[in-house]
């Protein structure tokens, strides 16, 4: 038996051998990490790139093409974790108002996650502006009418019409809710259960409700005034703001005026993007989705595409909402850039982000929202103008993000109004100095101030 028995025998490397598998493995250690790198940027390539020069195609085509609509909808039941309240009729009281909430319920239901809607106000006078709205819009719209004294029985006639009569009557009974409020001393002439009975009644003949259709809207000296401008009310626009948002049935609410109509096809686009991924985050911070603003001249049809309103602004035949009134009220940060953005696939992005601070201190954005924004201030009148001044001034304090939406738009009913029919300067005057003088120094003790927010 040898010394070296029983033990493992070892052969020494010669040093360039060694040498050798060293710089063998760290060309193999380089040339893993370049695949990897590679495979990283050729995933990246795969998502922003498009042929066309649009990095946003593969991220928009996440919901157009790879999903089905159960599939969105599946997952929007997941992120935005909601829950859909109860339609029914509700006797209220709301300040110094009594409420019909749920006056009338549309026959369809929606799950709180599914659509969005379209909440507004209006008194009767108005209501010509249902239907258009609603054929663009096709989705729940929660109305709240003022509706002091006579004006509640007028309201509840002109509602009847449109359930029972109107040519888009199956449109309106599907998803239109009428909430109607009116002051503790102005009492309808009959008992709530009057009217309540009376919307539910089929109509056989219509001629008496088309008659009186056409008679209460009548835009002419001969027409019947309605209550409030008999006994010259000021008509409480943020109270009816506040109890069309609070009555939606949806977890996303666009809040506007009945009289602006927004773009077809906004709400599949809409929901397909915050369904994505990339746009998560919008969902997790104080976060609003603003609709660019425009009119349109009286003779000029409302835009179907935003391809037709960006040629009706190049014509001189639309433009911005209010622009001989208060253009920085509503013009859009990256405003520029936004009309050179054309989209023909049905596809949704954030434009640009911005705060409500700044060049944009005075801006009075109409967004899509949720439920849980804070409410209008209902002592402010429609008379008085800048009345969703104060509630953009507390979003600029707990700092929220605008988030301008690049295929999207509203546009007022054709007719470009004048500074002169807009002009109202005593109670501008009054309403103004109350906001600077008691509301400014209210929001200031509850939340706070924040540098670049005024109202």
């Amino acid at each position: 038996m040898t010394a070296n028995s029983g033990t493992a025998n070892y052969k020494l490397l010669h040093p360039d051998d060694a040498a050798m598998i060293a710089r063998r493995s760290t060309v193999l250690r380089t040339v893993l990490l370049l695949v990897i790198v590679f495979f990283v940027l050729f995933c990246l390539l795969g998502y922003y790139y498009q042929p066309g020069g649009n990095r946003d195609y593969a991220r928009d085509q996440y919901l157009v093409e790879g999903a089905s609509h159960e599939a969105l909808l599946r997952r929007l039941k997941t992120i935005l974790n909601c829950n859909t309240p109860s339609n029914g009729f509700q006797l209220e009281t709301h300040g110094e108002h009594y409420l019909l909430r749920n006056f009338y319920a549309p026959e369809r239901t929606v799950n709180c996650y599914e659509t969005i809607t379209y909440t507004t106000h209006a008194d009767y006078t108005f209501l010509d502006n249902v239907v258009p709205l609603l054929e663009r819009w096709l989705a729940p719209i929660s109305i709240a009418l003022y509706t002091p004294a006579g004006d509640l029985g007028r309201s509840v006639a002109l509602i009847h019409y449109l359930l029972e009569c109107h040519e888009q009557r199956a449109l309106v009974r599907d998803h239109v809710s009428f909430h109607l409020y009116f002051e503790f001393q102005h009492l309808p002439a009959r008992p709530v259960s009057y009217y309540r009975e009376m919307i539910t009644v089929p109509l056989s003949d219509c001629s008496n409700a088309t008659f009186a259709w056409n008679a209460l809207l009548r835009n002419d000296n001969e027409s019947t005034p309605t209550f409030r401008a008999a006994n010259n009310l000021t008509y409480p626009v943020n109270v009816g703001r506040n109890i069309a948002r609070s009555s939606a049935g949806t977890h996303f609410v666009l809040a506007s005026d009945i009289e602006l109509y927004p773009s077809p096809n906004f709400i599949p686009m809409f929901l397909r993007m915050v369904a994505h991924p990339f746009y998560q985050y919008t969902l997790h911070s104080p976060s609003v989705y603003v609709l660019p603003v425009f009119e349109v001249a009286e003779d000029v049809p409302v835009p179907l595409d935003k391809a037709h309103l960006l040629e009706d602004l190049e014509r001189g035949d639309a433009i911005k909402f209010h622009e001989k009134i208060c253009s920085n009220c509503h013009t859009v940060p990256g405003y520029a850039e936004w009309l050179t953005v054309v989209k023909y696939d049905y596809t949704m992005d954030v434009h640009v982000s911005a705060k409500r601070e700044g060049a944009y201190a005075s801006w009075e954005p109409i967004y899509v929202g949720t439920k849980h924004e804070p409410e209008y201030d209902e002592r402010l009148s429609w008379e008085g103008k800048a009345d969703k001044m104060t509630q953009g001034f507390i979003m600029c304090i707990l700092g929220y993000d605008f988030h301008v939406l690049d295929n999207a738009f509203l546009v007022h009913r054709p007719g470009i109004k004048t500074i002169a029919q807009a002009n109202r300067p005593p109670q501008q005057a009054k309403q103004r100095s109350f906001m600077r003088k008691t509301i400014a120094r209210e929001i200031s003790t509850l939340y706070g101030n924040r540098e670049g927010c005024k109202i």
